[in-house]
């Protein structure tokens, strides 16, 4: 599924066009993303944990995506890969741990490449940092695992997961922290209890909330808009007094 979704080349980030993240092809293809006929959250218990969930309120629909600083994908570019089924998709553990990766690399900026191993004349995938938001790519040049994909939580394997994790969750501005079960509550999924809660629950929710992130605020916007807005938020925050905050302000930005 992650390889119809890989964006085309970009040019390099001198030139000030807007980033084509999860680039659009011209017509939609059935291959592009999951179909938006996606399962609504049960209200009991999936196969990874307990959710809270249940059928959304008559008044509850989608949140008008135009109101936040991305343009809203167009429909007719095809199913948006990020789009509210496939982030529902990723809580509910419907989406490999791989596939979330890429899904958050993607959109991190780095372009899947094929490389030939010249001993053994085959092809390696390869994740490249072509287009990744500068501080992101300062901090992990490769494509870090932000999932867990072994499910062994000894430290001296998931310390590495857990910080890149923790980084990419930081990193999301504090008006948008609790975005996800907003915006999935239409479709039934209102969080997870904490009985039952692990650790890749737990990620998964923070990856899909990111994405959400991303597709509002970043996705297409030039780099050097992303960072005129940077610049107007680091003023507004030093007005409040909230530089030293741990989490959610330009600091722990991606770009």
């Amino acid at each position: 599924m992650l390889a119809a979704l890989a964006p085309r080349a970009l040019p390099a980030r001198t030139a000030p066009a807007p980033r084509p993240r999860f680039a659009r092809a011209s017509a939609p293809s059935a291959a592009r993303a999951p179909s938006r006929a996606a399962p609504r959250a049960s209200g009991d218990a999936d196969k990874v944990g307990t959710v809270v969930g249940g059928v959304a309120g008559p008044d509850e629909g989608p949140i008008d995506e135009s109101s936040f600083g991305a343009t809203p994908w167009d429909p007719a570019d095809g199913e948006d890969p990020i789009s509210d089924e496939v982030l529902l998709k990723i809580v509910l553990s419907q989406i490999s741990d791989q596939e979330v990766n890429e899904l958050v690399w993607t959109a991190l900026g780095y372009v899947k490449e094929i490389e030939l191993d010249m001993e053994t004349l085959t092809g390696k995938e390869v994740w490249k940092p072509t287009n990744v938001f500068p501080k992101w790519a300062a901090a992990y040049p490769e494509a870090p695992d932000v999932i867990g994909v072994t499910r062994k939580y000894w430290p001296e394997i998931d310390a590495p997961v857990k910080a890149a994790c923790a980084a990419l969750t930081r990193s999301v501005a504090d008006d948008h922290k609790q975005g996800l079960k907003k915006t999935l509550r239409r479709l039934g999924w209102k969080g997870y209890r904490m009985d039952g809660l692990t650790p890749n629950m737990t990620r998964r929710a923070q990856a899909a909330n990111w994405l959400l992130y991303y597709r509002r605020e970043l996705r297409g916007v030039p780099i050097e808009e992303l960072k005129r807005r940077r610049e107007e938020r680091r003023k507004r925050e030093e007005a409040e007094q909230r530089t030293d905050a741990p989490t959610g302000t330009t600091k722990q930005g991606v770009v």
